[in-house]
Protein backbone atom coordinates (compact mmCIF):
# COMPACT_ATOMS: atom_id res chain seq x y z
CA UNK A 1 0.00 0.00 0.00
CA UNK A 2 1.36 3.41 -1.02
CA UNK A 3 2.26 6.03 2.12
CA UNK A 4 -0.02 9.26 1.98
CA UNK A 5 0.78 12.16 3.69
CA UNK A 6 -0.30 16.20 3.67
CA UNK A 7 1.50 19.07 4.55
CA UNK A 8 0.65 22.29 4.18
CA UNK A 9 3.22 24.56 2.39
CA UNK A 10 2.82 28.08 0.61
CA UNK A 11 2.64 28.07 -2.93
CA UNK A 12 5.80 29.01 -5.68
CA UNK A 13 5.33 28.59 -8.87
CA UNK A 14 9.08 26.91 -8.72
CA UNK A 15 7.77 23.56 -7.70
CA UNK A 16 11.04 22.00 -6.31
CA UNK A 17 11.77 25.15 -3.35
CA UNK A 18 8.67 24.34 -1.43
CA UNK A 19 10.22 22.23 1.51
CA UNK A 20 7.85 19.21 1.58
CA UNK A 21 8.31 18.86 -2.17
CA UNK A 22 11.87 19.76 -1.98
CA UNK A 23 12.44 16.63 0.83
CA UNK A 24 10.19 14.35 -0.83
CA UNK A 25 12.71 14.59 -3.94
CA UNK A 26 15.54 14.64 -2.15
CA UNK A 27 14.64 11.49 -0.16
CA UNK A 28 13.83 9.84 -3.49
CA UNK A 29 16.27 10.80 -5.67
CA UNK A 30 19.15 8.42 -6.69
CA UNK A 31 22.44 7.98 -8.30
CA UNK A 32 22.33 7.00 -11.88
CA UNK A 33 20.59 9.44 -14.77
CA UNK A 34 17.79 10.53 -14.14
CA UNK A 35 15.72 13.48 -16.60
CA UNK A 36 13.61 16.56 -15.58
CA UNK A 37 11.52 17.11 -19.07
CA UNK A 38 10.46 20.59 -17.57
CA UNK A 39 12.92 21.43 -15.53
CA UNK A 40 12.85 25.93 -14.90
CA UNK A 41 14.81 26.86 -12.20
CA UNK A 42 15.39 23.12 -10.76
CA UNK A 43 16.82 22.79 -7.32
CA UNK A 44 18.10 19.22 -8.53
CA UNK A 45 19.99 20.19 -12.14
CA UNK A 46 22.86 18.60 -11.10
CA UNK A 47 21.27 15.06 -10.51
CA UNK A 48 19.33 15.26 -13.85
CA UNK A 49 19.69 15.78 -17.42
CA UNK A 50 17.75 19.02 -17.71
CA UNK A 51 15.68 20.34 -20.48
CA UNK A 52 13.14 23.50 -20.35
CA UNK A 53 11.48 24.97 -23.68
CA UNK A 54 12.28 28.41 -22.54
CA UNK A 55 16.21 29.50 -23.57
CA UNK A 56 15.74 31.91 -19.87
CA UNK A 57 15.99 29.18 -17.91
CA UNK A 58 19.47 27.37 -17.78
CA UNK A 59 19.05 23.56 -18.88
CA UNK A 60 20.98 20.69 -21.01
CA UNK A 61 18.00 20.85 -23.70
CA UNK A 62 15.75 23.88 -24.42
CA UNK A 63 13.13 21.60 -26.20
CA UNK A 64 9.75 21.05 -26.52
CA UNK A 65 9.27 17.88 -23.74
CA UNK A 66 8.45 15.37 -26.18
CA UNK A 67 11.12 15.64 -28.33
CA UNK A 68 13.62 15.77 -25.43
CA UNK A 69 11.95 12.65 -24.42
CA UNK A 70 12.46 10.66 -27.49
CA UNK A 71 16.45 11.14 -27.48
CA UNK A 72 16.32 8.60 -25.05
CA UNK A 73 16.32 4.88 -26.18
CA UNK A 74 14.36 2.45 -23.96
CA UNK A 75 15.14 1.66 -20.46
CA UNK A 76 17.40 4.10 -20.07
CA UNK A 77 17.02 6.11 -17.30
CA UNK A 78 16.75 5.98 -13.18
CA UNK A 79 14.55 8.33 -12.74
CA UNK A 80 12.30 11.07 -14.07
CA UNK A 81 11.27 14.19 -12.50
CA UNK A 82 7.63 15.05 -14.30
CA UNK A 83 6.54 18.99 -13.47
CA UNK A 84 4.65 19.82 -16.23
CA UNK A 85 2.28 22.96 -16.36
CA UNK A 86 -0.62 21.88 -14.35
CA UNK A 87 -3.22 23.14 -16.81
CA UNK A 88 -4.14 24.41 -20.34
CA UNK A 89 -3.34 27.95 -19.62
CA UNK A 90 -0.14 27.12 -18.15
CA UNK A 91 0.92 25.25 -20.94
CA UNK A 92 -0.37 28.06 -23.45
CA UNK A 93 1.24 30.98 -21.42
CA UNK A 94 4.47 28.59 -20.98
CA UNK A 95 5.15 28.05 -24.97
CA UNK A 96 3.96 32.00 -25.52
CA UNK A 97 6.95 32.99 -22.96
CA UNK A 98 9.36 31.34 -25.07
CA UNK A 99 7.90 32.44 -28.36
CA UNK A 100 6.16 29.69 -29.63
CA UNK A 101 2.83 28.94 -31.10
CA UNK A 102 0.45 27.14 -29.16
CA UNK A 103 -1.93 24.70 -30.74
CA UNK A 104 -4.98 22.92 -30.09
CA UNK A 105 -3.19 19.45 -29.58
CA UNK A 106 -0.37 21.50 -27.05
CA UNK A 107 -3.82 21.99 -24.64
CA UNK A 108 -5.44 18.86 -24.81
CA UNK A 109 -5.30 15.98 -22.58
CA UNK A 110 -3.44 13.71 -24.75
CA UNK A 111 -0.32 16.82 -24.07
CA UNK A 112 0.09 14.49 -20.97
CA UNK A 113 -0.59 11.30 -21.92
CA UNK A 114 1.86 11.74 -24.70
CA UNK A 115 4.79 12.80 -22.81
CA UNK A 116 3.99 10.91 -19.58
CA UNK A 117 4.10 7.56 -22.42
CA UNK A 118 7.68 8.69 -23.75
CA UNK A 119 8.67 9.28 -19.57
CA UNK A 120 7.97 5.93 -19.08
CA UNK A 121 9.17 4.21 -21.81
CA UNK A 122 12.49 5.84 -21.26
CA UNK A 123 12.68 4.56 -17.50
CA UNK A 124 14.45 1.00 -16.60
CA UNK A 125 12.78 -1.18 -14.81
CA UNK A 126 13.20 -0.48 -10.86
CA UNK A 127 13.17 3.17 -12.22
CA UNK A 128 11.55 6.06 -10.00
CA UNK A 129 9.39 8.58 -11.50
CA UNK A 130 8.14 11.53 -9.31
CA UNK A 131 5.14 13.38 -10.72
CA UNK A 132 3.71 16.95 -9.92
CA UNK A 133 0.17 18.21 -10.31
CA UNK A 134 -3.20 18.67 -9.66
CA UNK A 135 -4.06 15.00 -10.31
CA UNK A 136 -2.68 11.80 -8.61
CA UNK A 137 -2.24 10.00 -12.34
CA UNK A 138 1.48 9.54 -12.66
CA UNK A 139 2.84 8.09 -14.75
CA UNK A 140 -0.08 5.41 -14.49
CA UNK A 141 -0.73 1.75 -14.70
CA UNK A 142 -1.12 0.87 -17.95
CA UNK A 143 3.00 2.37 -18.56
CA UNK A 144 4.23 -0.50 -16.00
CA UNK A 145 4.17 2.19 -12.54
CA UNK A 146 3.53 1.19 -8.83
CA UNK A 147 2.29 4.28 -6.70
CA UNK A 148 4.72 4.20 -3.63
CA UNK A 149 4.20 7.46 -2.49
CA UNK A 150 1.61 10.14 -2.54
CA UNK A 151 2.26 13.99 -0.68
CA UNK A 152 -0.40 16.35 -0.93
CA UNK A 153 0.58 19.63 -0.54
CA UNK A 154 -2.09 21.83 0.04
CA UNK A 155 -1.73 26.07 -0.27
CA UNK A 156 -4.77 27.26 1.53
CA UNK A 157 -7.17 29.47 0.55
CA UNK A 158 -8.37 28.70 -3.74
CA UNK A 159 -4.90 27.74 -4.54
CA UNK A 160 -5.36 24.22 -5.38
CA UNK A 161 -3.03 21.47 -3.60
CA UNK A 162 -0.11 20.26 -5.25
CA UNK A 163 -0.17 16.74 -5.76
CA UNK A 164 2.93 14.65 -6.04
CA UNK A 165 3.22 11.19 -7.25
CA UNK A 166 6.26 8.74 -6.70
CA UNK A 167 6.11 5.43 -8.63
CA UNK A 168 8.54 2.95 -9.70
CA UNK A 169 8.71 0.82 -13.20
CA UNK A 170 7.76 -3.06 -12.39
CA UNK A 171 9.80 -5.24 -13.99
CA UNK A 172 7.75 -6.85 -16.34
CA UNK A 173 6.88 -3.31 -18.23
CA UNK A 174 6.73 -4.05 -21.48
CA UNK A 175 6.42 -7.57 -21.87
CA UNK A 176 3.08 -9.78 -23.21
Amino acid sequence: MAKIERIWAMPNKQTFSIKPIRELIARHITRGVWLDPFSRNSLFSKHCITNDIDTLFPADYHEEALVFLKRFPDEYADGVLFDPPYSARQISECYRGAGMSVHMKDTQGSFYGDRKNDAARALKPGGKAISFGWNSGGMGIKNGMEIIEILLVPHGGAHNDTICVVEIKGMGYGKT
